[in-house]
């Protein structure tokens, strides 16, 4: 039998990986249609990583909760033959009758029951199940929570573990607000708030019933989006009543900021918000607009606030428009504040 600290010792040899690192592995997986398995906190972006690898991959997408599965969903339920009284036939979910490649997830793997995760194992290895074959290039994937996580997750027999490439999702908040950004329904300033905060903002615990993982983030940034007014009670009921204060506390900085036309309009009048988070969340914006072209003007602007808030939009800048650093400001300022770039 394994022991607890065996388990932990075999869980440390899995990496884990940020959202944004981990795409484009997948994104290979998938490609050549070789079996991967995800283990990590709740809500750490693991459905949304398949979903994104799967489409980019070009490959239909079929999601298989096995947490609410029994046997008879993958080997079909049992009918006698006709035509042979004493034969009998598995009809399959029509589901499984396709004739092109897709992409199988079977989402909550370690809260199946052990004959589904058995199923799922016959799949993983030989991509079929009992007489059926799936297409060949049909990419198997699957995920769940980690029993140290005490989310309700099993054992995972190692013959799955043997059968797949292994990897961990990590709370990330720069990939959190990176993927946010590029949504049209999702709030910005929730975004900049997770940049102001880090990876602090994102954790799991199993004793509390709240916890701000990436999943309450996003639904917290699709409430306020749609109701910018939404009740306090409703925002701690998803990441808890601290962060719901700070958030809250954040938006209202918005209305002393200047806007992004007019900074560029007049740098040198435009105003300068004096509260340091204020500040962060001006050169943040200015940050998401910084091109080759624009720059001069948002450094003639940035060189108003503390050094420290400078610094920060002129790296965020670099990372985002990596053109700006062609730019007479970027060579001039560079020069002045060398050692903060380093």
């Amino acid at each position: 039998m394994t022991t607890q600290s065996n388990a932990i010792a075999q869980d440390s040899e899995i990496i884990e990986l940020p959202p944004k690192e981990l795409l484009p592995i997948l994104i290979d997986h998938a490609i050549n249609g070789e079996t991967v398995g995800l283990e990590g906190p709740p809500g750490s972006a693991k459905s949304e990583l398949v979903a994104q690898a799967a489409k980019a991959a070009g490959l239909p997408l079929m999601i298989l909760n096995l947490e609410l599965s029994d046997t008879t969903d993958g080997k079909g339920l049992p009918f006698r033959d006709p035509d042979n009284r004493n034969q009998i036939v598995w009809l399959k979910d029509k589901r499984w009758l396709v004739d092109y490649p897709f992409a199988s997830f079977m989402d909550e793997l370690p809260r199946a029951v052990v004959p589904v995760q058995g199923t799922a194992a016959t799949l993983m290895l030989e991509n079929r199940i009992d007489d059926l074959y799936l297409p060949k290039g049909t990419w198997h994937v699957w995920a769940g929570n980690r029993t140290a996580d005490k989310a309700g997750a099993n054992r995972v027999p190692s013959i799955i573990y043997q059968r797949s490439f292994m990897y961990a999702t990590a709370y990330s908040a720069e990939s959190q607000a990176e993927w946010m950004i590029q949504q049209s329904d999702l709030d910005l300033l929730t975004m900049r708030f997770l940049r102001l905060k880090g990876d602090a903002a994102l954790s799991f615990d199993p004793n509390k019933k709240v916890n701000p993982t990436s999943r309450s983030w996003t639904k917290v940034a699709k409430k306020l989006f749609a109701k910018p007014d939404a009740h306090f009670a409703t925002i701690a009921g998803m990441i808890g009543k601290g962060l719901a204060s700070e958030l809250l506390a954040f938006r209202q900085l918005a209305p002393s900021l200047p806007s992004p036309e007019e900074v560029l309009m007049n740098p040198k009048g435009a105003r300068v918000p004096e509260n340091i988070s204020a500040q962060f969340l001006i050169t943040d914006m200015l940050a998401d607009l910084a091109s080759f072209n624009n720059f001069d003007t948002l450094v003639e602007y940035a060189q108003r606030i503390v050094p420290e808030m400078q610094a920060k939009f002129v790296k965020d800048s670099m990372t985002r428009c990596p053109e700006v650093c062609n730019t007479n400001a970027f060579t001039t300022w560079g020069i002045k504040f060398a050692e903060v770039l380093r």
